[in-house]
């Protein structure tokens, strides 16, 4: 029989998101506690028993107790399903940290802590192999014991993991990278790995699920869990199933006059669902003339108020000023006179290119005030 399973990771509940403004702050954190209920309804849709969090299920090693009890409560209710929860990176199982608290808050039945890397019987025909974290810098390939733990060889083997693999990517601690071919070395049907915070598979038999809530502008896919399929002697299906609550982007807007700039933003911003849900990061490049530049960049502004978030970067816009635009700040005076000293600094090729694009923003201030 075919054994399914969700794989999930870097849930890094009571993340604090100290970059947004508090109202934005609380509503990201909520989101995060929110997956578990959404994660329990994917895993009923499909059928599944088993949920497997690959590491950095809280966001720090030591939570407040309301921060570790109410995940537990919310897991519990999920009573048919069982969750298993490694420690990573973020959360490793250190003595007397929050894992050893979870216990003395006591676990509900159906919450698993992997606190150690026995093998355990999930299933009849499943073993997990787990891998935790039992310190910031474990200074090894966690995951290099897996070869020697032996199984029947009616039994499907699945390694869970956390970390980056060797060759795959960067941004883990070097000092537990994965090697690149342990699902292979290991003979596991599925490593299930935490980590890179976007959907990424690695090869046949080895994936990164990714958050389940975006935390980030992303260029990796995060926003989903992986609904996994497994049959012996045959390559895993695995089935993305979206979950995220909030959609965060990266948007890039190449502008020049002639085009409709207002209605390609709304269209843009429009894309992404529900936009009081919507972070955009905007990148605008091209090049407008400053009285254009000054009305879009003003509709902008209105349009920041519909979203959850927008950061502009709007640098590597550039500004084509004339006599005639810089009639739009003034015809003479002294205001005129300190927007034509700018011009020349944007203009100037002796200056580098981070102090040309400081004069650029200060014309955008000067016309904005001078307008106002």
């Amino acid at each position: 029989m075919p054994f399914r399973f969700i794989h999930t990771a870097d849930w890094q509940l009571g993340r604090p998101f100290a970059q947004f403004e508090p109202e934005l702050a609380a509503q990201l954190s909520s989101a995060r506690l929110g997956i578990i209920e959404r994660i329990a309804n994917a895993a009923h849709a499909e059928d599944v028993e088993h949920v497997l969090v690959a590491g950095d299920v809280w966001d720090t090693a030591s939570p407040s107790d309301r921060l570790l009890r109410q995940p537990l409560d919310l897991m519990r209710d999920a009573d048919t399903l069982t969750w298993w929860l490694l420690p990573g990176n973020h959360d490793p199982s250190e003595p007397y940290g929050l894992w050893d608290r979870l216990k003395l808050m006591g676990l509900p039945a159906n919450v698993r802590p992997l606190m150690d890397s026995t093998p355990i019987e999930i299933t009849d025909h499943a073993t997990l192999l787990p891998a935790p974290w039992t310190s910031k810098a474990p200074g090894r390939d966690l995951t290099a014991g897996f070869a020697s733990v032996s199984t029947r060889s009616d039994m499907l083997r699945i390694g869970l993991a956390h970390g980056g693999t060797c060759g795959f990517f960067d941004q883990s601690p070097q000092s537990a990278a994965i090697a690149e071919n342990r699902a292979i070395e290991a003979g596991l049907d599925y490593l299930a790995l935490g980590d890179w915070h976007g959907l990424q598979q690695v090869d046949q038999y080895t994936w990164y699920a990714g958050t389940p809530e975006p935390d980030r502008f992303p260029s990796n896919d995060p926003g989903s869990v992986l609904v996994v399929e497994l049959k012996a002697g045959a390559a895993p299906v695995v089935k993305p199933v979206r979950t995220a609550s909030y959609t965060w982007t990266r948007d890039r807007l190449d502008c020049r006059d002639g085009i409709d700039l207002c209605a390609e933003v709304t269209e843009l911003f429009d894309a992404h669902g529900p936009r009081h849900r919507h972070l955009s990061r905007l990148e605008l490049y091209g090049a407008l003339r400053l009285d254009e530049r000054m009305r879009f960049l003003s509709f902008l502004e209105q349009e920041r108020q519909s979203l959850a978030h927008l950061r502009l970067k709007a640098d590597a816009l550039l500004c084509l000023a004339d006599a005639d635009a810089l009639d739009e700040i003034d015809r003479e005076g002294t205001l005129r006179d300190a927007a034509a000293n700018i011009l020349a600094k944007m203009e100037d090729i002796s200056l580098s290119k981070d102090e040309r694009a400081t004069a650029r923003r200060a014309l955008d201030y000067l016309a904005a005030f001078a307008a106002g």
